[in-house]
């Protein structure tokens, strides 16, 4: 076992208990504090099990205990199934007994407010002396189904759940309870369980770790709501990269009312959204927004595995229905490549009525033909752009559609096959077309939607666990000097540089920057202008103007010595009348009349660290919010996804005749500004470029305006 979290030890002797107590036992079917006893029962857990209940002699046929001190033996693990003022003395006893971790399922802790977060510390603080470890509180508990070790209040599992490839870690019990059981219908077991509660010890990370280097485990299913210690998260996450093992989740908190939502519910602040979103995508972890999404790329992983990328093939009995799934293809951001001349060539022998294109429609052949879906899957299979088919079947008369996908599921069962996924029209399947693609191990679907959604998330993870395999992505792991030129002393007080100043600093990172001089007379700023050449912008430079376009302190396509003055003199009289005296000077700029506008920057998270930006500039910025997050620093490489995802990065590739932009300069230009942000991220509190001008391809890009403000020190604060 890896230690990634340092508490791999605790999480598996929680996994596996040799001995289990279950304090506050009720005889009581059906109550909260009767399932754990219960479920230890059912599912024939073979440890030491102990009722403690000095009310009773026996439950479910298991002999009581009046206390701890009685059980006679070391107890590996507890459940308190006590309310909560009497479960912070329950723990005092576990920690004086040497129980090594306790469930705590109470509700009332921190998640009411400050008098719930006061047990919790006393609690907490008792746990500390004897190196007990606690889950929860406000937790349904824990569980390993191939060993029958639940601790858990969790009525669910009383209806029978087997043992998986997957393992469920969530910080809702409620939500981890409904997808074990869509998991169920689907006939996917789950190995092992986790409901996270308050985490005031244990946490999501823990178990999350735990979890994936259990050799039986395949995949981890998880809701989130907020990420309580992100280093340890992080070195989860590139760990399940390393391994390949997915983790697909639901994080609330898109909107503001659920991040407040979520923040109630566990007494913790969920951070901003794109920042997780960034996060997510640097490490290859795949998001959904449904509980139904979750169990769809589940299901498609566990039986087919990764598919190369996000190029498919539909074949439908329905051409009408073809084109339909063609068209929610589009909308779920999944690729219907034209096909290669060879496997047009052959759909055209196959086809007698239908066109051989993607989306394919094999016409009412296929009732005739049983064959006809299996040589048309052949084809697709030998395309190298395709990397799923998807075969959109319904009933047929006769036995026709049975014969037809008995052949289909032998054809494509190998593992080094395309992956085929079903889209059943008619929703549900015949019993006999079920069980030939059972057998074949090939996922069906009744949406449409969902399947492409798992096409498009797992096509992505396959790229970003590659690119978390290659970097280091933590917080920890992105600050500090890069060596090039962070020697730079930053000012020690907070508030924005003047422009000049962050121009200079940009300029040590290798980030061009136009040629420009400060001028503090008009007669300065014309002698400026006729050394850098015609045309010039003139701008207001003085750290209180950050906005410079908002009092007017911007003059462009200056071409001569007259329009220099008279702009001089028009910038320098807004800014006394904005400042109330004389501004530090004017800065006199080279023009650049080309390139497409583009806007940088970084963000600094408080929990993630720093983060560059990268977006469409000009009117684009605000109007389209198309702008791409990662974890600074990047390198061009990974500057060239970010371009690639950005809705507007037609205009970098020559759109309407203009010609082709510097791509390569653009994304140095951001791989240095990430450096930037990743040794001064303990400074910078705002760092904008807008616009940065991508210049036509060989002349590089330009850093046309900076503002970059500065944090407090510790000293300062």
């Amino acid at each position: 076992m890896i230690t990634v979290t340092g508490a791999e030890p605790a999480v598996q002797t929680l996994f596996n208990p040799r001995s289990v107590a279950v304090i506050g036992a009720s005889s009581k079917p059906g109550t909260l504090s009767w399932w754990p006893l219960r479920l230890l029962v059912q599912y024939g857990f073979a440890g030491g099990v102990h009722p403690v209940n000095p009310s009773r002699s026996e439950i479910e046929g298991v002999p009581c205990v009046a206390s701890l001190a009685d059980v006679g033996g070391p107890v590996d693990l507890a459940v308190i199934a006590l309310n909560a003022k009497n479960t912070v003395q329950a723990v005092r006893d576990c920690a004086a007994a040497g129980v090594k971790v306790a469930v705590l399922p109470s509700q009332g802790f921190g998640e009411t407010g400050e008098d719930g977060r006061a047990m919790e510390r006393e609690m907490l603080a008792a746990a500390r002396e004897s190196g007990l470890r606690i889950v929860g509180p406000n937790t349904d508990g824990v569980g390993n189904l191939a060993t029958g070790a639940l601790a858990t209040i969790q009525p669910i599992f009383g209806q029978g759940v087997e043992p998986g490839r997957v393992a469920v870690i969530t910080q809702s019990g409620a939500t981890a309870a409904s997808l074990i059981m869509r998991l169920k219908e689907e006939g996917i077991g789950t190995r092992l369980y986790a409901s996270a509660g308050n985490e005031i010890d244990l946490g999501l990370a823990d178990y999350l770790s735990v979890a994936l280097q259990d050799p039986e485990v395949s995949m981890v299913v998880s809701f989130v709501e907020a990420i309580r210690r992100p280093d340890d998260f992080v070195k989860v996450a590139e760990l399940a990269a390393e391994l390949g093992k997915p983790i697909v989740l639901i994080k609330v908190g898109r909107t503001e009312q659920a991040a407040r939502r979520a923040a109630a519910h566990t007494g913790a602040l969920a951070g901003a959204d794109e920042i997780y979103q960034a996060v997510f995508d640097s490490l290859g972890i795949i998001r959904v927004d449904e509980l139904s999404e979750v169990v769809a790329v589940a299901k498609f992983y566990l039986s087919r595995g990764l598919p190369q990328d996000d190029g498919v093939a539909i074949m439908s009995v329905s051409g009408g229905q073809a084109g339909a799934l063609a068209d929610r293809a589009a909308r779920s951001g999944v690729t219907v490549p034209d096909l290669g001349p060879a496997a047009t060539a052959e759909l055209e022998e196959l086809l007698a009525f239908g066109t051989a294109i993607n989306p394919c429609d094999l016409t009412g052949e296929v009732a005739r033909d049983s064959g006809l879906a299996t040589a048309a899957y052949t084809a697709f299979d030998a395309d190298p752009a395709i990397s799923t088919v998807v075969y959109a079947r319904k009933e047929l008369t006769g036995d026709a559609g049975r014969r037809a996908s008995e052949r289909i599921a032998a054809a494509a069962a190998p593992k080094e096959r395309t992956p085929l996924a079903i889209y059943s029209m008619d929703g549900e399947l015949n019993d006999e077309e079920k069980a030939a693609f059972a057998e074949a191990d090939i996922p069906v679907f009744t949406s449409a939607g969902e399947l492409f959604t798992a096409v498009r998330t797992l096509a992505a993870y396959r790229r970003g666990a590659e690119r978390a395999r290659t970097r280091k992505t933590g917080p920890a792991a992105r600050t500090g000097e890069s060596g090039q030129a962070a020697s730079r002393a930053l000012p020690g007080g907070a508030g924005p540089l003047d422009e000049a100043a962050a121009k200079a600093l940009l300029a040590e990172y290798g980030v061009a920057v136009p040629a420009e001089a400060p001028a503090t007379s008009a007669d300065d700023a014309v002698a400026h202008a006729e050394r850098i050449g015609y045309p010039v912008v003139l701008k207001v430079a003085d750290a209180r103007v950050p906005h410079k376009t908002e009092i007017g302190g911007v003059e462009v396509g200056l071409a001569g010595a007259a329009a220099v003055r008279a702009a001089y003199e028009g910038i320098d009289a807004r800014a006394r009348a904005h400042l109330g005296d004389a501004p530090e000077g004017v800065l006199v700029q080279q023009q650049i009349t080309d390139g497409v506008e583009m806007i940088a920057g970084i963000v600094v998270d408080p929990q993630f660290g720093p983060f560059v930006l990268l977006g469409s500039g000009g009117v684009l910025t605000e109007l389209l919010s198309d702008a791409v997050l990662r974890p600074a620093p990047v390198e061009p490489g990974e500057v060239r996804d970010m371009i690639a995802e950005l809705r507007g990065r037609k205009l970098l590739t020559g759109f309407r005749g203009a010609p082709p932009a510097d791509v390569d300069a653009l994304a140095d230009t951001v791989s240095a500004l990430s450096r930037l942000g990743a040794d001064h991220a303990d400074r910078i509190a705002e760092l904008d470029l807008n616009p940065v001008l991508v210049r036509p391809a060989g002349h590089g890009a330009v850093a046309v305006d900076a503002l970059i403000v500065l944090g407090e020190t510790e000293e300062s604060r």
